[in-house]
């Protein structure tokens, strides 16, 4: 049984070291030498035949060389709460400040490309008549006048991108298969610039089934051709999104390319003399909070990485915001709700103290054994199986809240990892990032040292090699929480504080 309880601490320890080490961290996974499309090559592509005039050793040349998008030569606007820079050419957003709880955050990652370009061959021409829309013009060498129209959210709608082809010559005319793209990535606040690489991704949620929201599709992040259908297409990192979401009746299936690109290519159109069309996608740009996301009916806010414990982890946040709500204070909201966790979860800490206390009874019993069967492994571990059975105590009962405790662990880890709500949430004190970790390393520090109080006021183990690494845990636990958010290590210390409390008010009654 002692080797049991060794492989279960080593285990244990493993668990953590391989959930917060590895798996947390998201990656791209490896694709064969992907073709990141160019938008030279995407103008060519969706240029109709009627304008290619130059030869295809020019044409291959100019896909070859994409064309670069100068910044200073963009228009400031405000597009939401934003404020933006739309090129010339495409009718491209090449900047988009973004306002954040901390300060202001540029989205674009890669100016030279920009977000929701269309049209990149098309020099466009700002309309100041257009009411309630920013509007951009242009017209080709056929005859066929794009007005490029970015319409603003209201409440629960969501901004949108007109695009109107107008025919004003005496024929018909082919639109030819134009693109809408964002990407190659999305930029993020500073302190996540450095795993924002890592970060990244193209993702997509499938049609709702009946009584669910759609689903992550696990392998849109691949290049290449993905047909669907999809509610919503995009790029995300941990804190941003950049979602289109496309009528499947005019546009084909979404390209995707590395690093992440979505490329939508809408369907060729023909108009007739003084004929219109119009496509228009609704698409969002900016942070993924729960809150706001819910509202939209759309199901963005499946792109907040939850976890495996997806479920437990909305659930978490739900009640985080209600207390919120009557704190005014994530930290203090946080505080509240470990606490009605440990009320919850009172019936197994209780028969965790009973389990401790029993063991910590049988061990003079147990040392006697050990002397007794020095030599013998085997009768050692049947003798100690033996009196743990006749006196009903459990070794491996004080591990049963601890387990019971990982789904919410785990959970409430990716809740306050991912959640823009907690993004520059103060609590007290140095405290002004609840989703970051502490700068003094204070929380972590308190949280180590109460572990080992804790571990102080439970029976020892009956193996020298068992007490030292029990002795060490608080401290390999210290370690691991340096860097995790101080809003987690705030609920493990609230926890660890807790549970201290309650076994010593309880210990008379668990010795009687």
């Amino acid at each position: 049984m002692d080797r049991n309880l060794l492989l279960a601490v080593s285990l244990s320890v493993a668990v953590y070291a391989a959930w917060f080490g590895f798996l947390e961290k998201r990656f791209n996974p490896p694709v064969d030498t992907p073709t990141v499309s160019a938008p030279g090559a995407e103008a060519s592509a969706s240029r109709p035949a009627s304008l290619s005039s130059a030869s295809p050793a020019a044409t291959a040349a100019a896909a070859a060389s994409p064309v670069k998008l100068d910044a200073a030569e963009a228009e400031t606007v405000r597009i939401g709460d934003a404020v933006a820079k739309i090129h010339p050419r495409g009718a491209t957003i090449v900047s988009f400040v973004y306002p954040e709880p901390m300060g202001s955050v540029e989205l674009v990652a890669d100016a030279d490309q920009g977000l929701l370009a269309t049209f990149p061959e098309l020099e466009f021409k700002r309309d100041p008549s257009a009411m309630n829309a920013l509007a951009y013009t242009a017209t080709r060498a056929d005859g066929l006048k794009i007005t490029k129209q970015f319409l603003p959210g209201q409440g629960t709608v969501l901004p949108r991108v007109r695009v109107l082809a107008q025919n004003t010559s005496g024929r018909a005319l082919d639109v030819g298969a134009w693109t809408l793209t964002v990407g190659p990535g999305l930029d993020t606040i500073e302190t996540e610039k450095k795993e924002n690489e890592d970060m990244q991704r193209a993702i997509a949620l499938t049609p709702a089934a009946k009584g669910l929201n759609g689903r992550i599709d696990g392998d849109f992040n691949k290049a290449g051709s993905h047909a669907g259908p999809y509610r919503w297409v995009g790029i995300d990192n941990r804190y941003f999104l950049a979602a289109l979401l496309p009528s499947p009746e005019h546009f084909g299936p979404a390209q995707v390319s590395l690093p992440p690109k979505v490329t939508l290519t809408a369907k060729p159109v023909t108009i007739h003399p003084s004929g219109t069309f119009a496509w228009e996608v609704p698409y969002y740009l900016g942070a993924k909070g729960h809150t706001w996301l819910s509202r939209y009916g759309m199901g963005l806010e499946r792109s907040i990485d939850f976890g495996y414990f997806a479920w437990i982890g909305r659930k978490m946040l739900e009640a985080l915001e209600r207390l919120y709500g009557i704190t005014g204070n994530w930290g203090w909201a946080i505080l509240a709700l470990t606490l009605i966790l440990q009320v919850v979860l009172f019936p197994l800490t209780w028969k965790s103290l009973r389990a401790a206390g029993a063991m910590k009874k049988l061990q003079p019993e147990v040392a006697k054994l050990q002397q007794k069967y020095a030599g013998d492994s085997q009768k050692l571990s049947a003798a100690t199986m033996e009196l743990y059975k006749t006196k009903g105590a459990n070794p491996l009962g004080g591990c049963l809240p601890m387990l019971l405790q990982m789904p919410i662990f785990i959970a409430l880890f990716n809740t306050l990892r991912n959640s823009w709500e907690l993004h520059g949430a103060e609590w007290i004190f140095w405290i002004h990032d609840l989703s970051a970790k502490d700068p003094y390393y204070v929380l972590p520090i308190v949280m180590g040292g109460l572990m080992f109080l804790q571990s102080k006021m439970n029976p020892p183990a009956g193996d020298p090699a068992q007490q030292k690494i029990m002795m060490f845990m608080p401290l390999i636990f210290t370690f691991m929480f340096l860097n995790f958010p101080s809003g987690l290590v705030l609920y493990w210390l609230t926890n660890s504080l807790v549970s201290t409390v309650v076994q010593i008010a309880l210990k008379d009654r668990l010795e009687a």
